[in-house]
């Protein structure tokens, strides 16, 4: 049944990223290069699925057997930048300090960052618990319990009863587990008070939220009647910490995968960044 679920997940990301190429022009670049990148992240999950290497031994089987092929997909399709620079890391420092760097969550520059969770991801997600209790960081409410890795994003889904808010769950940027975290409250640093929380959305604020309505999105071939570009997501900010970070409402948009969208919503993200806002952490993409 785990397999089940696994490979439906992998197949549903390879699926949202071709519905989103096809409406989102703006982002199809990026999309291109993550559809790429995915089928050798699909590719490095089933793999550790089957080896399933010993936890104490999981830099090592990354470094040898899932990073080699993240670099010939990076400088193979990525954008010009990113291949520059990770051929200019491949004669740098060892690898697996580079992992080890991204497991305790230390900082590090932009391209290691990029080439550590490109690799680690999908072998975290597929080793589970064992694996993952090998980062460092903290188990606390504001990061993964299985991992201690940040939020990447939040989600909620449709709730039972239709009268009711779906639960709102924080996703992992590191090893892709979700959990519980209370709504009207900042993921960065925990402020829990209105007068400190923004939201931001081509809808607006529902009633008593703070914010204002996102406006000047890039247009594209959109519903007659729900005109919004992203009338599934919203920019969750708050002024105590400065932070924030991207909100899909799976009720709004059930075909949504908020791991994809998240990663396709750049007006989203500069539109937060040109108002004084930090992510709490930028995608695999870099926003």
């Amino acid at each position: 049944m785990i397999a089940v679920a696994a490979t439906h997940a992998w197949t549903e990301r390879r699926r949202r990223v071709a519905e989103l190429r096809s409406r989102q022009g703006f982002a199809r670049q990026l999309l291109d290069f993550y559809g790429a990148l995915l089928a050798v992240q699909e590719n490095a999950f089933e793999e550790a699925s089957l080896a399933a290497p010993p936890a104490e031994s999981l830099v090592a089987y990354v470094a040898e057997v899932v990073l080699p092929s993240v670099v010939d997909v990076s400088v193979a399709a990525g954008p010009d930048q990113l291949r520059a620079e990770v051929l200019r890391r491949l004669g740098a420092d060892d690898a697996h300090e580079m992992l080890r760097v991204w497991m305790n969550g230390d900082a590090q520059p932009a391209v290691d960052r990029y080439l550590a969770r490109a690799s680690l991801g999908p072998v975290l997600e597929a080793l589970g618990p064992a694996a993952r209790a090998q980062c460092r960081g903290p188990r606390d409410v504001r990061h993964c319990p299985e991992c201690g890795g940040p939020p990447q994003l939040s989600f909620s889904s449709p709730a039972a009863d239709d009268l009711a808010t779906g639960p709102r769950r924080l996703l992992c940027a590191r090893c892709g587990a979700a959990w519980g975290y209370a709504r009207a409250t900042c993921p960065g640093c925990g402020e829990d008070s209105s007068a400190k929380l923004s939201f931001f959305s081509e809808h607006g604020t529902a009633s008593g939220e703070r914010g204002s309505m996102v406006r000047g999105l890039p247009a594209g071939p959109v519903r007659a009647q729900d005109l919004a570009v992203f009338p599934h997501m919203r920019i969750e900010a708050c002024d105590s910490c400065r932070r924030y970070l991207l909100s899909i409402d799976l009720a709004a948009e059930p075909a949504a995968v908020p791991l994809v969208d998240e990663m396709a919503a750049i007006p989203l993200d500069l539109f937060a960044r040109e108002r004084g806002y930090t992510k709490i952490v930028t995608n695999l993409m870099g926003f």
